[in-house]
């Protein structure tokens, strides 16, 4: 018999990931007060690289379009590319990151837990473009998150998370490590 417990998993991914998410919560410059828009530009640019392999990845491992279709954001991206200035060939364009290795729907369902928490994150970054460049709509749509609706959004996904056993915790927290080591080393390559 698999026992549930509210919140465990959670708890466990919190203290596994930390670290990885120190690194990448500094390492973006996004809300850096010198943040130009060419570089805010490449840093939409390379997000887009990301979610345009990832967004598939995870559909594959967890197979549920209807739990993750709302949460697709890869056309924010996009969006807010054109909006910025590029063409739709210079968007298709744009190289696609390696994906982290997610072997299985726990390693996806971690991976989640990075991208739907980047959209609570992403309200911090929206405030700091509103103030640096006048931004609002799109150009920024992305760090929207779901809007208003961020916050039930994020609570749908802890109540997926709550779902999962805690024979599974290493296996979402190795996921979850591999994406904000991925995420990292790809806004910040050269």
């Amino acid at each position: 018999m698999t026992t549930i417990v509210r919140g465990a998993v959670l708890a466990h991914l919190r203290l596994a990931t930390r670290a990885a998410h120190d690194r990448l919560e500094g390492g973006t410059g996004l809300t850096d007060e010198s943040l130009d828009l060419a570089a805010y530009r490449n840093q939409l640019q390379r997000f887009h690289g990301f979610w345009r392999g990832w967004q598939p990845l995870v559909a594959a491992r967890l197979q549920d379009d209807a739990f993750l279709a709302p949460r697709r954001r890869l056309h924010l991206l996009a969006d807010d590319l054109a909006a910025l200035g590029l063409s739709q060939a210079a968007i298709d364009a744009l190289p696609i990151c390696p994906m982290p290795a997610l072997a299985d729907a726990a390693a996806a369902i971690g991976s989640l837990y990075v991208m739907e928490g980047s959209t609570l994150g992403g309200r911090v970054i929206l405030g700091h473009l509103e103030r640096r460049f006048g931004l609002t709509g799109l150009g920024c749509s992305y760090f929207t998150g779901y809007g208003s609706a961020t916050g039930a959004m994020w609570r749908s996904f802890l109540a997926r998370l709550d779902l999962c056993p805690m024979a599974q915790a290493h296996r979402i927290a190795a996921g979850a490590t591999a994406t904000f080591d991925q995420v990292g080393w790809w806004l910040r390559r050269e």
